[in-house]
């Protein structure tokens, strides 16, 4: 009789590991600082929607200070955390909150404590805290605005100032301007989690190229002695110039297209 009653035991376990990982395929997950919160349908004997949360211990000043601190040395780190890759230095800063007892403390609308609706919240969050590690942040108390808010303020506090005078005076001058768009951290936290580093920023517009026309083309010729370049090839310094010229002559083509025209 013991075995019967152990192999009852085991099957009634596996029964309910079944049921939570159903149930946590289809619950809709919602991380928020210090909170976890899901939404589970029923069955067809109960098709009502069942709501879960459970509140979770958030980073200390301490451990806070110190994640910040981390990325702040390694941009590396923070580029591949931003890119969702993995991020093993997690586990000894800011390790997962989630354990198996807070399935008993987890509050769920179908009235039963540590019900199938809680576990299934427990699975489907430590899945998606191991595929996304921002995710496990933001459940601590550091949401991406906020990390990269702090990362960001210890890189530009970090920066020497500029020529024109300190700090202080350069932020007293941006102040008194009023924001005219996004700040260069946000614009880079932006750009960065969208892949987009290598485009050239908003104050590209602002540069002014002066284009003077070119010499007559009689004068123009190659730079320097190239025949040398061209051993036993006769002609090569008149074709050199020749594709000069013609370079010139499109150069100079260009220019006039883009100059305004003349009142």
């Amino acid at each position: 009789m013991p075995i019967g009653r152990t192999g009852t035991r085991m099957e009634c376990k596996e029964v309910r590991a079944m049921e939570t990982a159903g149930l946590a395929e289809g619950l809709r997950l919602e991380i928020e600082p210090g909170w976890l919160k899901g939404k589970a349908d029923g069955d067809i004997e109960s098709p009502e929607t069942y709501e879960v949360s459970v509140q979770v211990e958030k980073l200390d000043p301490a451990a806070r200070e110190a994640v910040l601190a981390y990325l702040e040395e390694d941009p590396q780190a923070l580029y591949r955390l931003l890119a969702g890759e993995g991020a093993p230095w997690l586990d000894e800063l800011a390790p997962s909150p989630l354990r198996g007892e807070l399935a008993a403390e987890a509050r769920c609308t179908c009235g039963r404590a540590a019900c199938a609706h809680a576990a299934a919240l427990l699975a489907a969050a430590a899945r998606r805290l191991a595929a996304e590690p921002l995710q496990q942040l933001t459940l601590l108390g550091l949401p991406r605005e906020a990390l990269l808010a702090g990362v960001f303020d210890a890189w530009a506090k970090a920066a020497p100032p500029p020529a024109g005078g300190s700090a202080a005076e350069s932020a007293a001058r941006a102040k008194e301007k009023g924001p005219s768009g996004p700040s260069p951290g946000e614009w880079v936290a932006e750009a960065a989690a969208e892949g987009r580093l290598h485009r050239p920023g908003p104050q590209l517009s602002e540069l002014a190229v002066q284009l003077s026309p070119p010499p007559p083309a009689d004068q123009l010729g190659p730079a320097g002695d190239w025949t040398g370049l061209l051993p036993g090839v006769r002609g090569a310094s008149k074709a050199l110039a020749l594709i000069a010229r013609g370079a010139a002559k499109q150069a100079d083509q260009k220019r006039r297209s883009l100059e305004p025209p003349s009142p």
